[in-house]
């Protein structure tokens, strides 16, 4: 492990498709992690049914939070996290589960999931009542707050950390990539986490 994330940091990393070209990942585009980011949660997905981070063992996991009503981040970083998936191979999608982990229980049900997500079924939206929610946010560390927006229909907007998290066969994440990397760059990453 600690030679996949020396490999990680170096500003050349193989190409998602597996070809000899190279993809320049910043050093300062990955977070490496502490043991205190857990990634656990018990949340329901936007196909109504029960998931539990320890439901995707086995696989490696690329989390985003974020809300369905975002109006420019949420849009882009999943826009982001879909082209990456089309850069990786059928075999390697199969071992990995994206994750997109509302940050807005109040408004995002499974079906205003369901709707935003549309676009890529290979995405699985999730939300929950309040407190799995906060729990899931401890657990990735992740900062959101509600801000209200006086005149606005929307009523309130939740300003949130923008990072892609990366998680290991057992669930836990292991980095957060920033949100201004490529989907090639992105897709890198997931090549070499999947083949390690």
């Amino acid at each position: 492990m600690e030679r996949l994330l020396a490999s990680l940091t170096l500003l050349l990393l193989a190409a998602a498709c597996g070809e000899d070209a190279r993809v320049d990942v910043p050093a300062n585009g990955i977070i490496r992690l502490s043991d205190e980011f857990t990634g656990a949660f018990a949340l329901t997905g936007h196909d109504g049914a029960a998931y539990a981070n320890d439901a995707f063992n086995g696989k490696i996991g690329l989390v985003y939070f974020g809300f369905a009503s975002c109006p420019d981040v949420c849009p882009a970083a999943l826009g982001v996290m879909s082209a990456a998936l089309n850069e990786l191979s059928d075999r390697e999608l199969a071992d990995l589960q994206p994750l997109f982990i509302t940050v807005d229980p109040e408004r995002d049900t499974p079906e205003a999931l369901r709707a935003r997500l549309s676009h890529d079924p290979r995405i699985l939206g999730l939300t929950g009542p309040n407190d799995a929610i906060e729990a899931a946010k401890k657990s990735f560390k992740v900062y959101a707050e509600k801000e209200d927006l006086p005149g606005s229909a929307l009523g309130y907007t939740v300003n949130h950390l923008s990072l892609f998290y990366v998680t290991d066969r057992d669930g836990r994440p292991v980095v957060a990539l920033r949100d201004t990397l490529t989907p090639q760059q992105l897709a890198a990453v997931l090549h070499d986490y999947i083949r390690a």
